[in-house]
């Protein structure tokens, strides 16, 4: 699917944002020169928790498996991320943008191990910090109207029943598959959990009185 919005509040340059899916898309053409480097820098779930390679918990979302990954992760950051950033400010954006992807990283590293019993399959992608982008997206203007493209035809639907409805499926698939089926759900409802949770603290504090565009 693909998804897009009828209405767009940017109004300022959002450098982060470009700057995040630049940065994800030169590491990506360095990854098909030295394979090696997804090997060094993705996350390995066990040794995270055996406080190995912490490194890898903001390594490991810089980091894409094929074209189709990091195409769709980076479209999706460029969908929701801008008007996020407007609104953030961009310093609070980057922070929010890392803490998503760190906590993304440890929720997926914990249910990997102590849950599902394992923990050795390596993980990479922005994801986890990209649903925490949706959530925030979400919660900070829900009535706003996206276009799904899906295989049937466009489907209109408010950002938050879109965000809600896509943690609800994430959230089971992370229930039934755990870290298998070559995608890290727990990742994605972390990262999501977070960013719901550090944009109500934000609400309430840096952005307490700041008018927020509907």
């Amino acid at each position: 699917m693909v998804i897009m919005e009828e209405y767009e509040y940017v109004p300022t340059t959002p450098w982060v944002t470009y700057t995040l899916i630049g940065l994800n898309v030169i590491i990506f053409f360095m990854e098909l020169l030295d394979p090696q480097i997804v090997y060094r820098y993705s996350l390995i779930p066990v040794l995270v928790l055996q406080g190995q390679a912490l490194y890898t918990l903001v390594t490991h979302m810089f980091l894409h498996a094929d074209f189709i990954h990091i195409f769709s992760n980076m479209y999706a950051l460029w969908v929701f991320g801008d008007d996020c950033e407007s609104v953030f400010g961009r310093k609070t954006f980057i922070i929010f943008y890392l803490v998503c992807g760190v906590f993304a990283g440890l929720f997926h590293s914990y249910f990997s191990v102590y849950v599902f019993g394992g923990g050795d399959i390596p993980c990479l992608g922005a994801s986890g910090a990209i649903f925490g982008v949706i959530a925030a997206y979400a919660f900070l203007f829900p009535r706003r109207p996206l276009r799904i493209w899906a295989y049937y035809g466009v489907i209109r639907v408010k950002a938050l029943t879109f965000a809600l409805f896509y943690a609800l499926v994430e959230t089971l698939y992370a229930i039934f598959l755990g870290p298998y089926g070559g995608i890290a759900h727990t990742a994605h409802v972390g990262g999501f959990i977070t960013g719901v949770i550090m944009t109500f603290m934000l609400k309430f504090t840096v952005l307490r009185g700041k008018e927020i565009p509907p």
